[in-house]
């Protein structure tokens, strides 16, 4: 939603609100559950044998420490822990029963191996209160894809520990003019290996993964008006999905990826539509004389949020898939808009005003419990990660807007740098 929509009001009422929480004072954005423990475990060096790959053993093994230090349910014991511990070769009962004394949980050991150019990982995971193996994989590939190898092991843990999948694997669509204009960018939940997607040269806004990574929805100004558009990645094939007259925008697709909702101001007033991907008609799902935009599907895919001015200011509201039952989801807020649904469909992070700034917030569906994260600058466009552990957003704290994704404590960490990048989508995995 254009921010333009800002009702005066707002801007008077957010005046009016304690000093501190327009501080400068960063407040970390905390998406797990409060006091959440993390499972403790030790990764000592893994044996490296005759054949195994010099450098991709290194960049296996600084790959894999670095994801698990990142992962929200897992910690490495500290490396002044793990040289206390004197392996015995000859008792591996005893050696897995000295690194419990010193505070792990769990051992996570293996072998790296050579055949041809391929690297061979053998990884198993220790239970130290039993004793008994939690898991164990064999992985092999390509040297020059040792990183990924890792990134696919630390994505088990998190599986194992969580029930969930990792992000290690996971992606971030954006839009960046790092590049001179408003293209599709895609990169590692990290920030790295950005690759430019788009080079039409003109505007492209509000990209939404499908569900399996394969499309990549988002309105482009390649063909003068606003149009919604089809993006598969991996190939480049591109092809419209709505031919209604007048903005289309924010498209969001169903859970099963057969639908998608989106804006459209075909008779000159903004109003939800749903298509289906495999092509048809749109249908119009609301009719009020409001702008009604930025629809989101809930996971289980019975709702869908949106954004609309129908009491005056931007306010988020819920319906049904099919249009019904609409009510208003947001009360404590005098401006409310960029609803995204957790995974676990009970919490919804959006932007919201307070302190005459953009700042995140995040209400529990359960509880109604609203939190607000009042930090530097304005905060805006939320995204939650595949396991719904991590949050991205957009902040302009450096002078110009960039990506942040907290990290295990919910501190936020700057992930781009080039340019100005917004509007970031996080999807499982590129298919």
């Amino acid at each position: 939603m254009t921010r333009s929509l800002l009702a005066p009001a707002a801007c008077v009422l957010a005046l009016s609100l304690p000093a501190h929480l327009f501080g400068q004072e960063e407040l970390f954005l905390h998406v797990t559950s409060p006091g959440l423990q993390r499972v403790i475990v030790a990764v000592p060096e893994f044996e490296r044998r005759p054949g195994a790959d010099a450098q991709g053993s290194v960049t296996f093994t600084s790959t894999l420490r670095k994801d698990i230090d990142e992962a929200v349910a897992i910690a490495l014991l500290a490396d002044e822990r793990v040289r206390m511990v004197e392996v015995d070769a000859a008792n591996q009962v005893l050696t897995r029963q000295r690194w419990r004394a010193v505070g792990a949980q769990f051992l996570l050991q293996g072998t790296l191996s050579g055949a041809g150019s391929q690297l061979v990982v053998e990884a198993r995971l220790f239970d130290l209160a039993s004793g008994e193996v939690a898991y164990s994989k064999r992985l092999q590939s390509g040297t020059s894809l040792a990183a990924t190898m890792a990134h696919t092991l630390a994505n088990d843990l998190v599986h194992l520990f969580t029930g969930r999948p990792g992000p290690f694997l996971s992606r971030i669509a954006f839009v960046s003019d790092r590049s001179g204009s408003k293209e599709l960018w895609i990169m590692r939940w990290d920030g790295a290996d950005a690759l430019q997607l788009t080079t039409h040269r003109s505007i492209a806004i509000g990209p939404s993964w499908s569900p399996d990574g394969q499309w990549l929805a988002f309105t482009s100004f390649l063909r003068g008006q606003p149009q919604l558009l089809l993006l598969k990645p991996t190939e480049g094939y591109l092809k419209p999905i709505s031919t209604l007259p007048g903005v289309n925008t924010s498209p969001s697709f169903s859970p099963d990826g057969s639908h998608i909702a989106f804006a459209a101001g075909a008779d000159g007033n903004t109003d939800i539509y749903v298509v289906p991907l495999a092509g048809g008609s749109p249908e119009r799902l609301t009719s009020s004389r409001a702008i009604d935009t930025q629809p989101a599907w809930s996971p289980n895919g019975r709702q869908i949020a949106f954004t609309s001015t129908m009491a005056g200011s931007p306010q988020i509201y819920l319906m049904d898939a099919e249009g019904s039952n609409v009510r208003r989801f947001t009360v404590g807020d005098t401006y409310a808009d960029e609803g995204a649904w957790a995974p676990d469909g009970v919490r919804l992070a959006y932007t919201s005003f307070i302190g005459n700034r953009f700042q995140i917030a995040i209400l529990d569906l359960r509880s109604n419990a609203r939190s607000v994260v009042a930090a530097a600058g304005n905060n805006e466009s939320p995204c939650w990660s595949p396991d719904g552990t991590m949050l991205a957003f957009v902040s302009d704290r450096t002078g110009k807007k960039q990506i942040y994704v907290t990290d295990p404590a919910g501190k936020p960490r700057q992930v781009t740098t080039a340019g100005n990048n917004l509007q970031p989508a996080w999807v499982v995995q590129l298919q």
